[in-house]
């Protein structure tokens, strides 16, 4: 009974915000911008996983700590790999491919368009042209 009782005082004081608003305020700006590695496309901030309750008091005790943000990110970076942010830096060809591919299809598709609206505007000359 005693065990029960303590564990249920440490879930309930776990998520406790921090006493500074503006500490609390950055770690759940962290918390949105750290996936779940449980949940995969969720931010901890939202995720009912227990791993992302434990990833939230680590948050808030590295925040608490006067860790910057930079610190924070890379300890779950250290730990669980690049995967954990949702927006990982370009170092390397893959991050640069990560970050510029939807650019260049979307710059490759605006091109086929003018290309193709180009093709078809001048067939329509020419069949106008050979109607006259």
């Amino acid at each position: 009974m005693k065990l029960l009782l303590a564990s249920a005082l440490i879930a309930f004081f776990a998520e406790t915000p921090l006493a500074d608003p503006g500490e609390e305020a950055r770690a759940q700006s962290l918390m949105r911008e750290i996936r779940c590695v449980a949940c995969e496309n969720e931010p901890v901030s939202q995720s009912s996983a227990a791993i992302a309750e434990d990833m939230r008091i680590q948050i808030r005790e590295l925040v608490g700590d006067g860790a910057s943000d930079t610190e924070v990110r890379d300890w779950f970076v250290s730990r669980y790999g690049e995967f954990v942010l949702f927006r990982p830096p370009a170092r390397d060809v893959s991050g640069w491919l990560l970050w510029g591919l939807p650019f260049g299809l979307l710059l490759a598709g605006i091109a086929g368009g003018v290309m193709l609206t180009r093709k078809t505007a001048r067939a329509a000359t020419e069949i106008e042209a050979e109607d006259v």
